[in-house]
Order: C-alpha cells, then structure tokens, then sequence
C-alpha cells in the first residue's frame, strides 16, 4: 500500500476533523510538467505523494498542499529548483519545496515572512504525519504547526 494511502487512513479520524478533501492522483503528464519546469527529476516520495493525490483542500485555515498545475503556474516566481508546496489562508503564508541534484530535498517556511527562510523538514510523510496530529494550531498545548515541525526536524 503506497505510504500516504496508510498514513490518511490511519489518520482518518483527523482527516474528518479537519475537512480534507483529497485532490484526485496526478498525471504523468503533470510530474512531466513540473520536472520540466524544474528542469529536476522529483524525488520518490514526492511522486508517491502526487500519485496518491495531486494536493489536498481543508477546513483548517484554508490549509492546503497545491496541486501541481498551479505550482507549475507559479513556479517561475521561485528559483528553478523550487516550488510552492503548500499554504494556507490563500498564500499568507506558504511552505516551498528546494529540490538538489542527487533527489534529495527540503521542506522551506518563513513563518509569514517574520523570520529568514529554514528548513521544516526533509520529508513529505513527516511535513504530512505533524500537519494531521493536530492540523495548524493544536487545541492540547497551545502548540503551533511551525513549532511542531521545528521540534521534529529531521
């Protein structure tokens, strides 16, 4: 079973609370598109992600990780090697993916612009595990989605 199939269904309880609804599996001909414009081959487990699902919307601050039509839309904003992954409240703040030669990539935020652009994380299933733990802002501890990925850095 493809990883992120596993990861949303033993996830599914979070997934009714935060209202994801899951974008169709992408095409080949989108992963062309996007390796083009990149001018990179992605690496696996981002093809895995996209052919899973091409992006997914949510009830949760209008969080949602962007198909890949419009991150090939936008894509000439950004470095060649860089694309905008996800984001919420319609771009008031964005995560981007830095792919390197080799398939080897970084999950980048700059918490609304307030600070200098960091590494989140270096992986898609661990950027997606945090997010559906508690969605942006956890209820429990008071504990945003930026902190939360900055303590399980990778």
């Amino acid at each position: 079973m493809n990883k992120f199939k596993q990861l949303f269904k033993n996830h599914k309880y979070a997934v009714k609370q935060l209202g994801i609804t899951l974008n169709d599996p992408c095409s080949n001909k989108d992963l062309a598109n996007l390796e083009s414009k990149l001018n990179l081959l992605l690496p696996p487990d981002l093809i895995d992600f996209y052919k899973f699902c091409n992006g997914f919307d949510t009830d949760d601050f209008l969080f949602r990780v962007v198909p890949i039509a419009e991150t090939v839309d936008y894509q000439g904003e950004l470095k060649n090697n860089t694309f905008h992954f996800a984001e919420y409240m319609i771009y008031s703040d964005q995560w981007l993916i830095e792919i390197y030669e080799g398939g080897g990539y970084e999950i980048l935020n700059n918490n609304h612009g307030t600070q200098e652009m960091a590494v989140q994380t270096t992986s898609v299933l661990k950027f997606l595990e945090i997010y559906l733990t508690e969605g942006l802002f956890s209820k429990l501890d008071n504990n945003s989605f930026w902190d939360r990925l900055i303590k399980n850095r990778n």
